[in-house]
């Protein structure tokens, strides 16, 4: 160990020079201006090596000793730093004593102050002459400084280590400081090797020899050596997320790869990139080896970055979906907008792939990150994209491998057995320059070579056949893409020799391999999950098992005559009338696959897993498809994605086949409610959507070629058609769920809508299939804060459940509470309440009065007794819904219904205004629970959650903890802004408590300009109905009135307040809202408020008559 005496004292000598120095050279600056601009450079060197020091000191007074005390893995290690670090401040005082005797010499015995021009020229001419002697001990401080830095980060992290491993109470907090320290340590030592690096291409300089020596020995010194392994041992990487593992093939490029870690991490000290996001942009043909690179720089640097990430910017629904997966690291909401948030505001380095950013209709910038956070890497084939690169030469063009490269690599994806011959590398290098040294066509080839589709020597008349073939077949002229088809020609042409090997290989492996490839060309090209494979065969068999246990109860209910009869035949010529219209349309799909591939087929519970992994496993060692280890996923090159799905060979008629067995394996992984709650769904949610909407998106394209082709057909003969039955409306209702959970509203309203005019046209509104779709599209126009549209659908449904099946069916029931939750929502209270209390009455009767659909009914009537100001009544409906939801053992205390009814039951403990009533049971504690749930369980960016850090702020709010409050609303509005929309119900009532809020603490400006905003008629309009208003918008008057009359503005309160009574009066039409006790509370406002107009006025009427 260092002897203490000589680091503190060390230490203090460097500081007490340093010191000296420093206050010289301040006053040399302000006596003489020239010779400060010569000198400011100087000045900076010396306040950051007192900085380190004092650093250093402070560190060895704190933990230097502990060393001795207290064993760890690294003490060995830290002693040997703190020697290292003794022998630098020793050699840096002897730097700072030199520059002390500098300053002095150029400063003269006629002291600091210039004492005219002649002793001023005398000072800058001794200066002049010691330039070089001032550069070298500028370069010499700057070098320790470096060394002392290293050891200080170092030193650190073997303390912060070794108490990490003592003490595992605070391990959240000592994990993070080892990763701060740890990437300050690699960044340090990054920098030390490029000061190297670029003096190496100074050596032949002689006045820089000593520098360089310098230099180089503190990148060999003992504190480098040391700071370098344990840089080494650490594992600062959280996340990596690229589109696919890097080739084991993967060749040249090396200089590039180098060139751009020293651009980007060296970027982070220049001054005018510091405050700017640094991008770098790699352009050029497809197939050039663009991803790969990219893939390469990230792997070789995974531990300089807390987290990797990559989008797929092929298309703005593309890039949506890899966002929301990177959000998952985040713990954000799974969309963009939040996913780019949590990066934008993220404090750790982290890269971001951009990946295939060629649409032309999509701004580059859109997909990238707001701030000047994180590194960020983008491939595209838009030379244009060059613009957005910001650091170094900003990009690299990519267009072809060097000669030696694509040689190299052709003869390792053929195996070729070392050494190579002369003649191999003959016809490898005949090979490369026919396939333009294109990487993805040299490594095709190289794969047909190895599986014996071709040889070294015969590749090239394989090929040009395979090129002529394909030449002869394309007949369609050319037109949008065809010169991309032309410019990768090269790659379509390697990959057909190989994909035509595969046809002519008689096995059920290859067999297999062939139609999942075709299958996966209708798919997104990237993270198709096995899971997704195997639950489109296991998922059937799940609703198998449960169609036969919803029929055995409708018998059972049957038996009990439960429907009349003529009810009974009604349901059997429906039935038959289904029969009647089903699909009759033969196999379509080779070898009778009824649109499912051969291997997932399971028509006798025979389906064999290996046999599908067979089957990948072949794909993936002619890297027609790649595998990631850390999704279990498949991905599949653009180029090769393409090339399958449009091959001349294939015709249109056989697209829409492959393009059926696509969407139908996806339909079959899909569960519906009740289903779709099990855990094998539930991971499938975000998973499928790009899936989805690719292959919604062929079909469209083929359904155009096929009317097209349909009406040119000169003669009249049987064509291929596109219909949209039976299949079509189960998958498109199965999609729209994925497309709702995901929060894509309108396009899950796009396909109900469709689906539903389907069902009904073909069995009516009797039919449990329409109402189900019925109440399905409601749903969603629920969530898109359309209510009005919502409840006539719900009108539409009770009215057929009473008709079908009586006004006592559980289901007529159940439509009728629903109906009412809606009225509430519309503000029309009266129709609301007797909703429920038939809903409850019929309920109780014939399910029982702790069915979870009557307590729910009784939570919902609670909900309402609020807004009638019943709060009593109120919390006596919510605390038995709680009560008995916790007693269900379907349920529990930790169902999310139940969580519903505990989260009413504490809003139910405030009045209107938002004062406390109760606090039995703690409305506070009840909240804590619920928030505390919702973010285990939806996350803490989901609605629910936002919602419940809404309510939690209103009862701190009402408890007097208004700072606590605000610090909630404006924690989770931004989120609710960007996750649900300005005009969502969850955002304004957000707004107009934050107001509240801030006029509880008097910021009465700030509140008012708030609720004028939020008040606005229009953000309601899509709830409300024409001839009322909607009851939140009148909450928010209510509380501006409150806020005017407090700050003083009587003349604004009265007027909103007169506002009020004409909403109020209206609110449910037919004059109810004067019934309604808040009319009354409201009457006594505005007379309160005008007899205060009054007195104000008498008062300025006194005022004015009193003499001045």
């Amino acid at each position: 160990m260092a002897d203490p005496f000589s680091i503190v004292a060390g230490t203090a000598g460097v500081l007490d020079i340093c010191w000296r120095v420093g206050a010289y050279l301040a006053k040399v600056k302000t006596a003489a201006g020239r010779i400060e601009r010569d000198l400011v450079a100087l000045s900076f060197e010396v306040n950051s090596l007192i900085t380190v020091n004092e650093s250093i000191r402070t560190l060895w007074q704190v933990n230097g000793e502990k060393t001795l005390e207290v064993l760890s893995p690294d003490t060995e290690r830290i002693e040997e730093l703190w020697q290292d670090v003794k022998l630098s401040v020793f050699g840096c005082r002897e730097v700072m004593a030199r520059l002390a005797l500098l300053v002095e010499e150029v400063i003269g015995q006629d002291g600091i102050a210039v004492q005219g021009k002649r002793d001023g020229l005398k000072k800058v001419l001794r200066k002049q002459g010691r330039d070089d002697e001032i550069q070298e001990i500028r370069q010499n401080l700057n070098s320790h400084q470096n060394g002392l830095n290293l050891a200080l980060s170092a030193l650190n992290l073997c303390y912060v280590r070794s108490s990490q491993t003592s003490n595992d109470r605070h391990l959240d907090l000592l994990s993070r400081q080892v990763e701060d320290w740890g990437f300050k340590l690699k960044h340090e030592l990054t920098a030390i090797r490029s000061n190297v690096a670029k003096d190496n291409d100074k050596v032949r300089n002689i006045h820089l020899a000593p520098i360089l020596v310098l230099t180089l020995a503190q990148a060999k010194s003992p504190t480098t050596a040391a700071a370098a392994k344990l840089a080494a041992e650490l594992s600062l990487n959280k996340h990596f997320y690229i589109p696919r593992a890097v080739s084991s093939m993967f060749t040249g490029k090396t200089d590039l790869l180098d060139d751009l870690r020293h651009t980007l991490f060296e970027a982070s000290d220049s001054l005018e990139t510091k405050h700017v996001q640094k991008r770098f942009i790699i352009y050029g043909l497809a197939g050039s080896g663009k991803t790969e690179f990219c893939c390469k720089f990230a792997q070789d640097n995974r531990q300089s970055f807390w987290g990797v990430f990559w989008i797929n910017a092929s298309s703005p629904q593309s890039a949506q979906h890899t966002y929301s997966i990177i959000s998952q690291a985040g713990g954000v909401e799974p969309n963009e907008r939040a996913a780019k948030d949590w990066l934008a505001n993220l404090d750790r380095p982290w890269l971001l792939l951009i990946d295939n950013a060629d649409d032309l209709d999509t701004p580059l910038d859109k997909f990238f990150p707001e701030g000047d956070r994180g590194i960020i890497l983008v491939t595209t084939r838009n030379p244009l994209n060059r613009m957005h690169g910001t650091v170094g030469e900003g990009s690299y063009h990519f267009e072809k491998l060097g000669e030696a490269e694509a040689n190299d690599l052709l003869l390792r994806a053929a195996c070729e057995p070392l050494p190579w011959s002369d003649t191999a590398r003959a016809y490898a290098a005949k090979i490369a320059e026919r396939l333009g040294f294109l990487a993805l066509a040299v490594l095709q080839a190289g794969k047909a070579i190895a599986k014996h589709m071709a040889t070294l020597g015969n590749y090239l008349e394989v090929y040009d056949r395979s090129w002529q073939r394909i030449r002869q077949l394309r007949k369609k002229p050319p037109g949008k893409g065809s010169r991309d088809l032309t410019v990768n020609m090269n790659v379509y042409s390697s990959y057909e020799i190989i994909f035509r090997g595969l046809e002519a290989t008689d096995s059920v492996t290859t067999h297999d391999a062939v139609q999942l490839i075709k299958m996966f060309s209708f798919l997104s090209w990237e993270s198709l999950r096995i899971d997704v494979l195997t639950t489109s065969v296991e998922h059937p068999r799940l609703l198998v098992q449960h169609d036969k246990e919803e029929a055995a109860k409708s018998t059972d209910k049957l038996g009990k005559g439960s429907k009349p009869w003529r009810q009974k035949v009604k349901d059997w010529v429906i039935w038959a009338a289904m029969t009647l219209q089903a699909d009759r349309t033969g196999p379509l799909l080779p070898d009778d696959a009824d649109f499912v591939v051969t291997v997932l087929r399971d028509e006798n519970h025979d389906f064999d897993e290996d046999r599908l992994l067979d089957a990948l496993d072949q794909l993936n060692q002619l890297s027609l498809i790649y595998y990631q280890e850390a999704t279990e996923s498949y991905s599949m090159h653009p180029l090769i994605h393409t090339w399958v799905r449009e091959r001349p060979q294939m015709s249109t008629s056989e697209q829409a086949l492959w393009c059926q067995a696509a969407s139908t394996t996806l339909s079959q992984s899909i569960l519906l409610p009740p289903l779709d709650t099990l855990k094998s769904a539930v991971a499938l949610q975000r998973h499928l959507l790009p899936h989805i909407s690719r292959v919604l998106e062929y079909q469209k394209n083929i359904d155009k070629v096929l009317t097209e082709n349909r009406e040119n057909r000169k003669k009249i003969w049987p064509a291929l058609t596109s219909t949209f039955g039976r299949l079509q409306a189960v998958e498109s209702a199965k999609f729209s769920l994925i497309y709702l959970q995901n929060g894509y509203f309108s396009e899950a309203e796009i396909l109900q809508v469709k689906t539903r005019e389907f069902v009904i046209s073909r069995l009516g509104m009797d039919h449990v299939a329409a109402r189900r779709i019925t109440l399905f599209l409601a749903v969603t126009y629920h969530l898109q804060m359309r209510n009005n549209k919502a409840a006539l659908l719900q009108e539409e449904v009770l009215e057929a459940c009473k008709a079908h099946l009586g006004p006592r069916d559980p289901e007529t029931l159940k439509a009728v509470s629903t109906l009412g939750a809606s009225r509430r929502f519309q503000g029309r209270f009266k129709e609301s309440r007797e909703l429920f209390e038939e809903a409850i009455e019929g309920m109780t009767a014939t399910l029982g009065a702790q069915h979870e659909d009557t307590l729910t009914a009784i939570d919902n009537l609670g909900r309402l007794k609020w807004m009638y100001l019943q709060y009593s009544d109120a919390r006596e409906h919510h605390s038995k819904a709680v009560e008995g939801m916790t007693k269900l053992d379907d349920m529990g205390p930790l169902h999310e219904k139940t969580l519903v009814a505990k989260e009413n039951l504490a809003m139910a403990c405030l009045s209107f205004e938002g004062t406390i009533l109760v606090d039995e049971p703690s409305a506070l504690d009840l909240m804590t629970e619920v928030l505390q749930e919702r973010r285990e369980r939806l996350g803490k960016e989901h609605p629910w959650t936002l919602y419940a850090i809404l309510n939690l702020a209103r009862v701190k709010s009402g408890l007097g903890n208004y700072i606590e409050a605000e610090g909630l609303i404006r924690t989770a509005l931004p989120i609710a802004r960007r996750n649900l929309g300005d005009n969502h119900f969850g955002t304004l009532a957000a707004t107009t408590h934050l107001a509240q809020t801030l006029a509880r603490q008097s910021r009465f400006d700030e509140a008012e300009d708030m609720f004028t905003d939020v008040v606005q008629r229009q953000r309601y309009e899509a709830s409300a109905r024409d001839d009322g208003e909607h009851p939140d918008r009148i909450g928010a008057l209510w509380f501006l009135t409150q806020c005017y009359q407090a700050h003083g503005k009587i003349d604004d309160a009265l007027r909103v307040c007169k506002e009020l009574v004409e909403a109020v009066s209206t609110i449910g039409g037919q004059g109810l809202g004067l019934l309604h006790p808040f009319a009354e509370k409201l009457q006594k406002r505005c007379e309160e408020l005008e007899s205060l107009k009054t007195q104000n006025a008498e008062s300025s009427t006194g005022m004015e008559l009193v003499p001045a």
